[in-house]
Formats: C-alpha cells, sequence, structure tokens
C-alpha cells in the first residue's frame, strides 16, 4: 500500500472536516427556524411559507458551514410539511 503524502493526508481530513460540519449544523434547522419567526413577528410581517423559506434561504447564504446546512434543512423540511399539507 502506497503512502500519502501529507498534501493527501491535509485534503482528507478538510474533506471529512467539512462534512462532519455540515452533519453537524443540519441539527441546528430548528434554530434557524426559530429566529426566522421571530424576525418575521419583530417586522410584523405575515408569516408564511413562502417568507419563512426566503429569510431562511437570506440566511443560509452565510459563510459558516454549519448556518448553511442548518438553512438547507430547514427549507427542506419546510417544503416537506407544504407539500404534506396540500
Amino acid at each position: 500500500m502506497a503512502k500519502k503524502t501529507p498534501e493527501q493526508l491535509a485534503r482528507e481530513f478538510e474533506g471529512r472536516k467539512a462534512k462532519g460540519l455540515a452533519k453537524g449544523g443540519a441539527a441546528f434547522w430548528p434554530n434557524i427556524l426559530a429566529n426566522a419567526v421571530l424576525k418575521l413577528t419583530q417586522q410584523r410581517e405575515a408569516i408564511t411559507p413562502e417568507t419563512l423559506i426566503a429569510l431562511v434561504e437570506r440566511e443560509g447564504e452565510s459563510a459558516d458551514v454549519q448556518v448553511k446546512a442548518g438553512a438547507a434543512e430547514a427549507v427542506a423540511r419546510l417544503k416537506q410539511a407544504i407539500a404534506k399539507g396540500s
């Protein structure tokens, strides 16, 4: 078996780290959704699925991997709930 170079090992580690952060970030979807509802309430806007999804997607544009993963999970769950409800 060939030994891996330090560069290969570093790339693999970074890949595993990013994957782990994304998985951990998916656990934050309830917080992201709750924050979106609070922001809409504070702005006295109507809370509709469309406005929630738009606000959560804007939150997902963050540079933080965990926030991105949580926002993506929140949007997916919102869309799933809407599909079940129709």
